[in-house]
């Protein structure tokens, strides 16, 4: 590997920017000591909503023929949580130090999506002056509802008319559709209970689970389901809390259940037991674990039906992922997603999460429910005859990679994109499926090798 890239492999990867903590450092050291140093000045501009912590970066590099289309190169900075650092196996020293083994490079956001940046931004180091003008950017907050790409579109700096390539990982293939995403939170207020009037010492009941990303649910293990199920009829058990999952486009691969009192037996799916060191004297009411358990079925159950099949997808279908739950003295919240395929309208979802909520209501009438859908994002589709996917061609062509093209489960900028009057594609370096938002997230160094030629053909193109 070329050692300018390994460096900054490197670097990027050891920059923490998980998007609840932000994107200013990552990008604040991409713009004053990856850029600035070979002359590109980039702006960095903070989030006018989201606080000065998240950043976005922007560098425009003039092209020598400006009646072309400009080209945007975006990718997202910004990585989910690592989650448990010991899962982590083959990054022995944590997530935020990188790991070379042989073709693999362990790290978060080695594939989602950090290193199709520095690919990006070394093609255009080298490039000199490229034909078209170009928009390199990196935004924040793509894991929390694309945000940092809905403010750059409503700005308005994006061209019209501009090629845009969308980073994620796509296996070098070009994407010219993606699913949409919704986000929803279920909140139940209930009056606890403490039959004894007194406090109980606690033990901690573990579900162990396995993450994954959401978009592909049957490759985790999801710890939030396994709990409800194991508590629906738990009447023995004086649940004092339950807390699972970190963010909701991830399998939540652990789910911790607080028991108050003497823990008998330990219910079925759960891995573990733990002693608490407080005491504790309100607990929940142990129909909630029983309306809980019927709003998750109803809902596994609409994502099998809703729609038809894409086969084009993996899965096919429109998937739902319940990603975390919280829960206090007198109220439990319940974030839940679903992934649309193209063809799906989203009142469909936004209908069957109303007739789920309507069930509960009946089945539960003396309890206090209440959902929000709390983003929306646009599924994409766009044509391999349309002129960005045939630029993204040529330029496989010429870095002699495989003319290859595809679509993506997951949900993407390019939506957003597409909606500002800009004309994207997705791709990226590295594995997707099974790899990222979970531990021993890697990308592969022939791949973004591979896109680093892929980007340099681009901006001679």
């Amino acid at each position: 590997m070329d050692p300018q890239l390994l460096e900054w492999c490197r670097r990027l990867l050891a920059c923490r920017s998980v998007t609840s903590e932000g994107t200013r450092d990552i990008v604040q050291l991409c713009a004053y000591e990856l850029l600035q140093p070979h002359h590109l000045e980039a702006r960095v501009v903070p989030s006018q909503s989201e606080g000065p912590s998240q950043t976005n970066l922007i560098c425009i590099v003039r092209g020598r023929e400006h009646e072309c289309a400009p080209l945007i190169l975006n990718t997202h900075l910004d990585t989910v949580p690592p989650g448990d650092a010991a899962s982590w196996t083959e990054c022995p020293d944590g997530p935020f130090v990188p790991t070379f083994k042989g073709e693999r490079i362990y790290g978060l956001g080695a594939a989602d999506t950090k290193l199709d940046f520095v690919a990006k931004t070394l093609a255009l180091i080298e490039c000199g002056t490229p034909r078209r003008d170009v928009y390199l950017i990196g935004t924040f907050g793509e894991e929390h509802g694309l945000v940092g790409a809905k403010e750059l579109a409503a700005t308005g700096i994006l061209p019209k008319g501009a090629l845009a390539f969308i980073g994620e990982p796509s296996r070098l293939q070009i994407i010219t559709a993606h699913k949409g995403l919704m986000v929803f939170e279920l909140e139940i207020d209930f009056a606890s209970y403490n039959e004894a009037q007194r406090s109980f010492p606690v033990y901690h009941l573990i579900f162990e689970g396995r993450s994954a990303h959401s978009s592909t649910p049957a490759l985790g293990v999801n710890a939030i389901q396994l709990a409800v199920e194991a508590l629906r009829d738990q009447r023995d058990l004086h649940v004092a809390s339950i807390n699972g999952g970190d963010v909701v486009n991830k399998v939540p691969a652990l789910c911790k259940v607080t028991i108050g009192g003497e823990l008998v037996r330990v219910p079925v799916g759960g891995t573990r037991v733990e002693p608490g060191q407080h005491r504790v004297t309100d607990f929940v009411p142990y129909d909630v674990f029983s309306l809980l358990s019927m709003f998750l079925d109803r809902l596994a159950t609409f994502a099998k039906r809703a729609g038809r099949p894409e086969p084009d997808y993996a899965p096919p279908t429109l998937t739902f992922n319940p990603g975390v739950i919280r829960s206090n003295r007198q109220s439990i919240s319940l974030e839940f997603e679903f992934r649309p395929p193209p063809s799906l309208p989203l009142d469909k979802i936004r209908d069957g999460v109303a007739e789920a909520v309507g069930l509960l209501s009946r089945s539960y009438p003396d309890q206090k429910i209440n959902v929000t859908e709390r983003r929306a994002n646009p599924a994409f589709r766009s044509s391999l005859e349309g002129e960005t996917a045939e630029l993204a061609m040529a330029a496989l062509a010429a870095a002699n990679l495989p003319l290859e093209a595809g679509v993506k489960a997951g949900c993407t900028e390019a939506g957003v994109y597409a909606n500002a009057g800009v004309s994207p594609v997705v791709f990226g370096p590295g594995p997707s499926t099974g790899v990222i938002h979970a531990p021993n997230e890697y990308n592969l160094v022939s791949e973004v090798e591979g896109a680093m030629r892929f980007y340099r053909e681009l901006l001679r193109l």
